[in-house]
């Protein structure tokens, strides 16, 4: 029958061995551990959306054709054209314009004709 002996004080030698030599270890480990988890983070929470590289390409396109009245509802990669226009060529011409951006699947047009009362 084999003897095991261990005496209380080499345990406590190996669980001190165990701990850091030092609490600078321990900071610096958490300080990298909360810095990347920080930039992970941000890097989720601030990339652009697809709804607003959509908006910006459409607002640059209609700001270049002259099509300010022109207001744009985007719900994913789905686009509704709002506002007013002087004419129907102009509606679809915004319509088309819309159409041809990349990433949007679908143009809803609700652009209405303005229309000038003469009192």
């Amino acid at each position: 029958m084999d003897v095991i002996s261990v005496s209380v004080r080499s345990k406590q030698k190996e669980n001190n061995n165990k701990r850091p030599k030092s609490p600078l270890i321990f900071l610096t480990t958490m300080a990298v551990l909360i810095v990347s988890t920080l930039v992970v983070a941000s890097a989720y929470f601030l990339k652009p959306t697809i709804e607003s590289e959509l908006a910006d390409r459409l607002i640059q396109r209609f700001s270049l054709k002259g099509l300010v009245d022109t207001k744009i509802k985007i719900s994913g990669r789905d686009v509704t054209l709002i506002g007013y226009v002087s004419d129907e060529t102009e509606a679809q011409e915004a319509e088309a314009i819309a159409k041809q951006i990349s990433g949007i699947r679908e143009v809803e047009n609700k652009l209405l004709i303005k229309t000038y009362s003469t009192d």
